[in-house]
């Protein structure tokens, strides 16, 4: 059943079959103080039918500014039928928990005020009636809404909320997109939409698809130092692990009790007392071990404590009269008390921001050679800056801020094209199509038991492609967590392997005390890593996820057997099923393979087993 956008001279119409789903005028909504802007409205089709890309220019053609107060890109009336709703709301470690809304007659309203875009609820709402679906996923990694009235109007683009931009004469001003996505249900839907976004907005990725490790839930910044890296690193390698990642904790003063969250920033310092050769030497040992070198870094952030605040006072965002959203809890780290100003990151509204963080990362990657870079943002900016000495205006600070993020992240791909850039912050709580245009994939949370993974991977896989997609396998942590209690060594075999294929229908990596790794759970590691890179990794890179159950909630909800497909084209599909035990104890590999979607009814198929849990289900070619 195909989906088509319709436009005539006064209204645009969203099909599905011959029936309406969405129709409107063909125009942003656009609120504005003083004279009336131009607004240009377009939609583009992206290269995935049923898919559309909405955008709202807003132009100020008079003599006088004109302070612009909402710009929405979708604007439109549902059609007619019984339409129910799901979104997704996200805390930290508590990413896309279900919210559905059996009856849609009183309306909805699904946004965020944190100032991250995944931090309150996920920008992605599903609305379904019988035989239509539509998707609205707002293009932005700040304040966003997505509101449907109880009159039926439906309208979605960046917050209006602390929210006001000037235009002087004679400017104009693209605001944040909308994307859309239409079919005969939610899953037909979601699959367009994924399949659009990784052939249109994603960057590709460089090269093959690395496994990586990664040092932090195991050591942290308290137990991590040159000795203990590289001992893991040696094993990685042998494992046929490509990538060894330095967490948090490599940076700062040369004092092994100092804290990470206080010191970001500091990006030019390396805590000499944990690695006493400096981070190239050690790059350059963790690949004389046969292992590519990866970091983290934070370069949007800063510590309280942090030398460059103190030195550097004009890249600091501030605000001056901070306020609070009502149901959120501000989890940034290392605020000052004693300054409720500061905002705890650097302002990449000014020009001089954007030079600092660009230089920061071009450092770190030019010093150490590294081809993965885990950027990271612990930080709710709320309204953002309203300083006005940074080249914005006191409403626009969030705004230029993301804006200036991805100028500077284009420019770093540009001139580091090998280098995978990951997106992280807390977890998931900056998950968008915006940033998804200008980071190679999304780490989707922090916490990573299988049951918690599988949720999350559920719901983050109807907006994002496998490709677009990090988590890894459960970790045991060094800190307190009730999900993530686990005795890696008393695992089987078996039950370690379905950790591995849990998280392993995107970009796989590993958080683990490799050299403590008994030799069975070492040598069913190797395994994995082989048959992922052989086999899998492929799919992943240009394949589609199917959810071929409902999905899993921690603490016991959904379906306790979880069947995933990951299809490549028409004639290959990997088939992969979780079992997830009542008690919460660890999962193990499904015995049987289930029906799998998609197959052409004029083509045979076989069936092979690649591992517990995992089949392989291809056309036969008779």
């Amino acid at each position: 059943m195909t989906a088509r956008l319709v436009r005539s001279d006064d209204e645009v119409r969203l099909l599905v079959g011959a029936e309406p789903v969405l129709s409107g005028p063909a125009a942003g909504l656009v609120d504005a103080d003083g004279a009336e802007p131009v607004a240009e409205w377009s939609a583009t089709p992206l290269t995935v039918g049923g898919v559309w890309e909405l955008t709202v220019t807003v132009s100020n053609p008079g003599a006088v500014p004109v302070t612009v107060r909402r710009a929405d890109p979708l604007r439109a009336r549902l059609g007619p039928g019984e339409w129910a709703g799901l979104h997704f709301t996200s805390a930290w470690g508590a990413e896309f928990a279900p919210v559905r809304t059996p009856d849609l007659v009183g309306g909805l309203v699904v946004e965020t005020r944190s100032g991250r875009s995944s931090h309150g609820a996920h920008p992605w709402v599903g609305l379904e009636r019988p035989g239509a679906a539509v998707i609205v996923a707002p293009a932005w990694s700040g304040n966003w809404h997505i509101t449907l009235d109880p009159s039926g109007e439906l309208t979605a683009g960046i917050s209006p909320w602390e929210f006001a931009l000037e235009l002087p004469p004679g400017a104009s001003w693209r605001a944040p997109s909308v994307v859309i996505a239409a079919g005969p249900d939610l899953e037909a839907a979601a699959v367009a939409l994924t399949r659009a976004v990784a052939r249109d907005l994603l960057p590709r990725p460089p090269g093959a698809l690395p496994v990586e490790w990664n040092h932090w839930w195991p050591y942290e910044d308290a137990e991590i130092d040159e000795a203990t890296f590289l001992a893991n690193a040696a094993v990685a390698a042998s494992l046929g692990i490509e990538v060894c990642t330095l967490d948090a904790g490599w940076f700062g003063r040369p004092d092994e009790g100092s804290r990470w969250t206080d010191e970001r920033g500091d990006w030019d310092e390396v805590n000499t007392a944990r690695f006493p050769h400096g981070l190239a030497a050690l790059a350059g040992a963790v690949r004389e071990r046969g292992a590519g070198f990866g970091v983290w870094v934070e370069a949007e952030a800063l510590g309280a404590a942090s030398r460059l605040r103190r030195e550097h006072p004009e890249l600091v965002a501030t605000r001056s009269a901070p306020v609070e959203p009502v149901g959120y809890r501000d989890t940034t780290v290392s605020l000052d008390p004693d300054d409720p100003a500061f905002l705890g990151y650097v302002c990449l509204g000014s020009p001089a921001g954007r030079a600092h963080v660009a230089a920061g990362l071009d450092d770190v990657v030019g010093t150490t050679g590294a081809t993965w870079l885990k950027l990271d943002f612990n930080v709710d900016p709320g309204a953002g800056c309203d300083r006005t000495d940074h080249g914005h205006g006191a409403g626009d600070g969030l705004l230029r801020h993301y804006e200036g993020l991805y100028a500077v992240l284009d420019a770093f791909r540009r001139d580091h094209p090998d280098v995978v850039l990951e997106a992280c912050s807390s977890g998931g709580l900056r998950i968008d199509l915006g940033l998804a245009r200008h980071v190679h994939c999304f780490f989707l949370s922090d916490p990573d038991w299988t049951e918690h993974h599988l949720q999350v991977e559920w719901a983050a896989g109807l907006l994002l492609p496998p490709v677009a997609m990090l988590h890894w396998s459960w970790s045991p942590w060094r800190g307190e967590h009730p999900g993530q209690a686990i005795d890696v060594a008393a695992l089987t075999p078996d039950e370690f392997g379905a950790t591995l294929l849990a998280a392993s229908f995107h970009r796989f990596g590993i958080s683990q005390r490799l050299p403590e790794l008994p030799g069975r759970l070492r040598a069913r590691l190797a395994e994995h890593v082989e048959l992922y890179r052989d086999v899998v990794a492929e799919f992943v890179r240009d394949g589609t996820l199917h959810r071929l159950t409902g999905q899993p909630l921690r603490g016991g909800g959904g379906p306790r057997e979880v069947a995933t497909q990951l299809s490549l084209d028409d004639d290959r599909h990997l088939l992969r099923v979780i079992r997830l035990p009542a008690d919460g104890g660890p999962p193990r590999p499904g015995d049987t393979a289930p029906a799998p979607r998609g197959l052409r009814p004029d083509r045979r198929y076989s069936t092979r087993r690649l591992a517990p849990g995992l089949w392989l289900v291809e056309h036969s070619g008779d």
